[in-house]
């Protein structure tokens, strides 16, 4: 693999998220390995909204690059009405008597938060409480969504461990839709305080629908990022996580709320690393004051850094994945499981999974 490759998306895909005139820098070759660096990253329709909104800026840029981001650009209008028609068929499905909660980035679209434009959404991901799970999930199945899974192993797994139903979509429709009861797995080391979830809803205007409290939406990131993913090119929530914070975090009160919510969720570390992240990234401005927690110990760190250089950033892999690549990308998997269930559950999961791999198929 080409040195440059594995340089490149510290070279200009961040410096270019943390402040978009960095284009002004970069040469025609320099845009040709960070244009497939962030579509691979799901970024290049936000990368393109920021660079068009400024005709100067726009004029900065190589004519052959005008074309891939008009191109992201339409692709992302294009889920963004996908988004919007499950939306108002969840909306006509769902009973009127139930909260419903828009998470990630089918709440930011709702919102039109400014730094969903250019997002390219694969599900919308929705959360009910506990209590009203079954008649959610029953009103969905007469509207006509489907489970994707029917494996009664997965089905307990989700069911009785997670924090999620298996996924649903209706035949024939682009997007899933994921129904939670709380935004952490119930085996998980972190767990939600789902009561204060509650307190902080806030209603949409003109919509059936709610959201998150400005502070949980950038917990729930945080550790859908940190801790409930293997890491592994999920650049983009790092990004949703700077676009929160630049959205909400107005001053030292807002920090204070921040910080207390995190703890009373348990997700103190999980914020630490995300701040580090965000401010040495992505020029996140995160106040150098601003403390988390405690600091975590040193080989916790490198772990963590090994996970995010080497796992979480995207990579032009021409001549294939590097070794450390693969490596980081293995540990992730690891601690991801580590973190989702205790040992002796983590066990049993494995081994039946290692036994289904290993039980012949009927076709």
């Amino acid at each position: 693999m080409r040195p440059e490759s594995r340089l490149l998306a510290g070279r200009h895909l961040l410096p270019l998220l943390a402040d978009v005139t960095h284009l002004q820098s970069m040469s025609l070759a320099d845009w040709d390995g960070t244009l497939r660096l962030a579509r691979q990253a799901r970024l290049l329709g936000v990368l393109a909204h920021r660079i068009v909104r400024d005709p100067e800026l726009l004029s900065s840029v190589p004519e052959a690059v005008h074309g891939h981001l008009r191109s992201s650009i339409n692709f992302a209008a294009h889920r963004l009405q996908m988004v919007r028609i499950e939306l108002a068929h969840l909306e006509a499905a769902l009973p009127a008597g139930i909260t419903v909660v828009l998470l990630k980035g089918a709440a930011y679209i709702a919102e039109d938060l400014p730094f969903a434009q250019g997002r390219m959404p694969n599900d919308v991901d929705l959360l009910v409480a506990r209590r009203d799970l079954d008649a959610a999930e029953s009103a969905l199945a007469a509207a006509g969504w489907e489970a994707e899974t029917t494996d009664a192993y997965d089905q307990r797994y989700y069911r009785e461990w997670s924090h999620e139903l298996p996924p649903m979509r209706i035949p024939g429709h682009a997007l899933e839709v994921d129904l939670h009861h709380t935004i952490a797995p119930v085996t998980s080391r972190t767990r939600a305080d789902d009561a204060l979830l509650e307190s902080g809803l806030r209603p949409l205007p003109g919509s059936r629908f709610h959201v998150l409290s400005a502070a949980d939406q950038i917990i729930h990131s945080v550790i859908h990022l940190f801790q409930d993913s293997e890491m592994a090119g999920r650049l983009r929530d790092l990004v949703d996580i700077d676009g929160l914070i630049r959205l909400h975090m107005r001053d030292e009160a807002d920090w204070q709320t921040l910080h207390e919510r995190a703890r009373r969720h348990r997700a103190d570390r999980l914020l630490w690393f995300a701040l580090q992240y965000c401010r040495a990234w992505l020029a996140t401005p995160v106040p150098q004051s601003c403390t988390v927690g405690q600091r975590p110990p040193l080989p916790t760190r490198m772990l963590m850094d090994l996970l995010m250089r080497h796992a979480c950033l995207p990579l032009i892999a021409d001549d294939g994945e590097p070794r450390v690549r693969g490596i980081a990308r293995g540990l992730g998997q690891l601690r991801y499981h580590w973190l989702r269930m205790p040992p002796t559950l983590l066990a049993r999961h494995l081994c039946h999974k290692g036994f289904a791999r290993l039980a012949p198929r009927s076709d």
